[in-house]
């Protein structure tokens, strides 16, 4: 970046887009935290709440991948302001759920809630270059992820303790008001030098949606980075659901505890983005990837197997705050090498095909957490979730390590009409 040309945040469009950002990463991660324990105290069944959990992933394998074409074909600022409106809208019948009866509600809110922010996030990362020159993109990027950490941190409790204390109407409404708010940042924004990005003259719509799969199918380091991200993404499935049961079943806690444990994972997980920016020269990019899943599933391992020892939450606290920094690491780690492995005309349909199969596959280990837990003591469970991240660590140090940095674009370009 230019000393002449001042940071990202200085200058307003970009710094609306920002404050947007955090307001809807505050409203997704108290619902994140809140709904799968409302649906665990409506029923009592782990199965049912990992039914919920999935229903906030599977919709964003279709929409998702829409996402991107849409932003390149209207205003992506109107999008972003229509998708968090309607977002708004459709958490307002979560106020008329009040038993195990009314559960088919909290489905479908969570299913349209998945498929428009995966659509909103994926918009907002194509909008990002329109919005500052290009000597400062990589600072804007940084600028932006860092809300995924500040929103968990600010999310997460604000969902467990108002959940706890208040009740699920206080969540929604929370969020609804986060969701009003960004709807304004976002119009503030307006079209007024944005610079579009314009999708290939020409080219029918539904023939853009498969080419970032393709392109997927025919590189050997994409492959393999879909191969490792799936298999992480199973584990944090079932991270999000046996989690719940680690709360309630292993450390006697509640909604304040699982808020509480949840949101400090962000101050590690900020923390690890000092570490990676200081040490980014010194190590190759699929260390990242590489290193991350091993402190991963170190730290994993160690929190499920010291309730053995203890209950005390302090233990857990400083744990789970360790576990932020390796998260942060395979989010850089797997990005560059995508990034670096896809040709440039292609990077937008790649990058939303990756969070499409990502989701899908975390709703995988939802489903499958709700079964081990049907019959599985919870800590063994929990070990069998470690299992899947040190398996996903071995294949990274055999897979990645022969590739380097820096790694090359193996896939051909693939034509949209195809």
């Amino acid at each position: 970046m230019s000393r002449t040309e001042p940071h990202p945040l200085r200058q307003r469009r970009f710094l609306y887009i920002w404050a947007a950002s955090f307001c809807t990463e505050v409203s997704r991660w108290s619902l994140l935290i809140a709904l799968p324990l409302y649906a665990l105290a409506l029923t009592g069944s782990a199965l049912i709440t990992s039914a919920v959990a999935m229903l906030g992933l599977l919709p964003s394998l279709v929409l998702t991948p829409l996402a991107g074409v849409f932003a390149d074909r209207w205003s992506p600022a109107r999008l972003m302001a229509w998708l968090a409106g309607t977002r708004a809208v459709l958490l307002l019948p979560l106020l008329f759920v009040h038993d195990d009866g009314d559960l088919w509600i909290v489905y479908l809110v969570m299913a349209a809630e998945s498929g428009l922010t995966g659509m909103f996030e994926s918009v907002k990362n194509a909008m990002v270059p329109t919005l500052v020159p290009a000597g400062q993109l990589v600072s804007a990027n940084a600028t932006i992820n860092l809300n995924s950490n500040l929103g968990r941190l600010v999310g997460s409790p604000v969902g467990g303790f108002l959940l706890g204390l208040v009740g699920m109407g206080s969540v929604v409404l929370t969020s609804v008001a986060m969701l009003i708010v960004t709807v304004v940042l976002v119009a503030l924004v307006g079209s007024e030098g944005v610079r579009r990005v314009v999708s290939p003259g020409g080219t029918a719509f539904w023939r853009e949606l498969p080419t970032g799969l393709r392109a997927i199918g025919g590189s050997a380091q994409l492959r393999a980075v879909a191969l490792i991200l799936g298999l992480l993404s199973v584990a944090q499935g079932l991270f999000v659901i046996l989690f719940l049961l680690f709360v309630t079943n292993l450390i006697a806690g509640g909604e304040s505890e699982a808020g509480l444990l949840r949101g400090v994972q962000a101050i590690g997980g900020l923390l690890g983005g000092v570490v990676a920016g200081r040490v980014a020269r010194r190590f190759e990019v699929h260390q990242f990837v590489v290193y991350g899943l091993l402190l991963f599933g170190l730290v994993s391992l160690s929190i499920w197997n010291l309730t053995l020892l203890t209950t005390w939450i302090w233990v857990y606290i400083g744990l789970f705050t360790l576990a932020g920094a390796p998260s942060v690491w395979l989010m850089a780690g797997w990005l560059s090498l995508v990034q670096a492995a896809t040709p440039e005309g292609l990077r937008g349909r790649v990058m939303s095909t990756f969070i499409a199969l990502s989701d899908g596959q975390q709703a995988i280990g939802m489903m499958l957490a709700g079964v081990l837990a049907g019959f599985l003591p919870t800590l063994v469970a929990l070990n069998v979730q470690a299992a899947v991240l040190f398996t996903a660590w071995i294949l990274a140090a055999r897979m990645l390590r022969s590739r380097g940095t820096p790694v090359t674009a193996t896939a051909e370009p693939v034509s949209a009409a195809r």
